[in-house]
């Protein structure tokens, strides 16, 4: 099991980026000039804009929500792997930004808070539908969960600014994930490039989160010494009993709930094809 940032090293240099340019903009006493704005933006060539809205929190408030929510949100990179994630973040940020300057332009706004929205309610919709709650309850009648408190933080985050500048972005960084997880757009089948790639497995390597992934929390396969053609184990010593086969249609629909098709055949031989216990299996993995 992966602690703390293993094996989401993208989230790790966000977390950092977004304290390190919240202090500065702080320190400044300027973190209002950090905002998206089309007139400073582009007329006046404040390039860097473009970067800073989604860096820079404006209030210490939402600085304390956003980095927990930042935090907790590092299982989708684990999950989709870092690769993957890089490719969300950066179509989260793209369709975001592209809405908030069509906002700016026909005057639906005055301005937008500065801060990660588009990426923290861009991960929203992954987190609706593809994190069951492990634990339900209620208060007073009240059904909750233990899904509920990341939502209460969300919405605490979304109000944290004046009404409605934090709430605009938010809406806009949700808008934008629920666009990149709809099935008729291409968003979900973009790739990294090959060099690209190589670079992302170097950073990965270079702080020691992903290479030795397969021996400290992932699965890894262990050829049995009896039959070639029982199913490999995930990991430890080979079973002493044969594991059944996955099933190639549940395979796919656990790699359509973002896990990597090799760890899904793993998981479901282990769980004698239960997508449940499989997806449960997967979890404890992170």
């Amino acid at each position: 099991m992966a602690a703390g940032f293993g094996r989401a090293p993208i989230t790790k240099t966000l977390c950092f980026a977004c304290a390190a340019a919240s202090l500065s903009a702080w320190i400044a006493n300027s973190p209002q000039s950090c905002r998206l704005d089309v007139d400073h933006t582009f007329r006046q060539a404040e390039l860097w804009r473009l970067l800073t809205c989604h860096l820079v929190f404006e209030t210490p408030m939402a600085f304390f929500f956003g980095m927990i929510l930042l935090y907790t949100f590092r299982e989708f990179e684990r999950r989709l792997k870092t690769s993957r994630f890089l490719i969300a973040l950066c179509v989260l940020l793209s369709l975001s930004t592209s809405i908030q300057l069509i906002m700016l332009l026909t005057g639906a706004t005055q301005g937008f808070t500065a801060g990660p929205f588009a990426i923290i309610f861009g991960l929203f919709p992954f987190f609706f539908s593809e994190i069951p709650p492990a634990v339900k309850g209620g208060i007073l009648f009240i059904p909750m969960s233990d899904k509920t408190f990341t939502y209460l933080f969300g919405l605490q985050l979304a109000f944290s600014d004046n009404f409605p500048s934090a709430l605009w972005p938010a809406l806009c960084g949700l808008l934008a994930g629920i666009l990149y997880r709809a099935s008729w757009l291409p968003f979900r089948k973009l790739r990294l490039p090959s060099s690209c790639q190589r670079c992302c497995e170097w950073y990965c390597s270079y702080f020691d989160l992903s290479n030795d992934y397969r021996h400290r929390g992932g699965y890894q396969q262990v050829p049995t010494d009896n039959d070639p053609s029982v199913p490999q184990q995930l990991f430890g010593p080979p079973p002493s009993v044969p594991i059944v086969a996955a099933d190639p249609q549940r395979v796919q629909t656990l790699v359509a709930m973002g896990f990597d098709e090799e760890d899904a055949r793993g998981a479901l031989a282990r769980t004698n094809n239960n997508v449940q216990a499989a997806v449960g299996l997967l979890g404890s993995a992170w």
